[in-house]
């Protein structure tokens, strides 16, 4: 049987990581994301939306698993694909161990965006 043991929702305005990005460049995105999250994401048109959408999936997934920014670091939630797309999360270091203290077995997430908002969720689950 699954359980749900946390929800979570996170809205990122895309203009606010445009300026952001601009202002803090490399510095901001290596803080925030991982080398496979940057990898993944790499056409300049589109970069800002899908980083927006990751940021906001990573933000959903605290508040999913119970936790804050201050308990865990925001490249210990990986938002990646599989192989036709979708997004799962991976997580490591504190957010794992948080997440296996909880009871949690899997991490669910989806991510939406327009141009200028970018929106998740995430379902945290015990089996």
């Amino acid at each position: 049987m699954t359980e749900v043991v946390g929800v979570g929702i996170d809205v990122v305005e895309v203009e606010r990581l445009r300026t952001a990005m601009a202002r803090w460049g490399n510095r901001l995105l290596g803080r925030i994301f991982t080398e496979g999250e940057l990898a993944r994401v790499h056409s300049p048109e589109t970069r800002p939306v899908r980083l927006a959408a990751r940021f906001a999936a990573k933000e959903a997934v605290m508040k999913a698993l119970g936790v804050g920014q201050m308990a865990v670091g925001w490249r210990e939630i990986e938002i990646d694909n599989d192989a036709d797309g979708k997004p799962h999360v991976v997580l490591h270091g504190e957010a794992r161990r948080r997440a296996t203290a909880r009871g949690v077995a899997e991490v669910m997430v989806s991510l939406t965006h327009t141009s200028s908002v970018a929106a998740a969720s995430a379902i945290a689950l015990k089996r």
